[in-house]
């Protein structure tokens, strides 16, 4: 446990503190698109990009991936629904894990530039 992250958590109130102290996590977010694996995790790693995160990790055979955001992990898969639906299970150990999820939301949900 880093001081910093101790010392964002004290800001935030006494729960973050526990949180960050006990380290415990919450559960992933889970948002479900309609897309097939690979492309929602492709989506996925372009979202996490314009967000200012650095993807470490991309695997295609274990449809994950693994950024950091700041100085917080970003650990993301994707499992497949049906044929056109695909979940995607969203986890991060950091302070701002909510936002940075309902951020990420927002940003899958804009369409792609196209840079020719």
């Amino acid at each position: 446990m880093s001081i910093a992250r101790v010392a964002a958590a004290l800001s935030h109130g006494s729960r973050r503190v526990w949180r960050a102290v006990a380290g415990e996590r919450r559960a992933p977010a889970t948002l479900t698109v309609s897309a097939e694996p690979e492309a929602a995790l492709l989506a996925s790693a372009a979202a996490l990009r314009r967000l200012g995160a650095r993807i470490t990790r991309y695997d295609t055979e274990l449809a994950a991936l693994e950024a950091r955001h700041h100085d917080d992990v970003v650990r993301l898969t994707v499992s497949t629904v049906d044929g056109d639906t695909s979940k995607l299970h969203i986890a991060s150990d950091g302070a701002t894990a909510r936002s940075l999820v309902r951020r990420f939301r927002t940003e899958l949900s804009r369409p792609s530039v196209d840079r020719r």
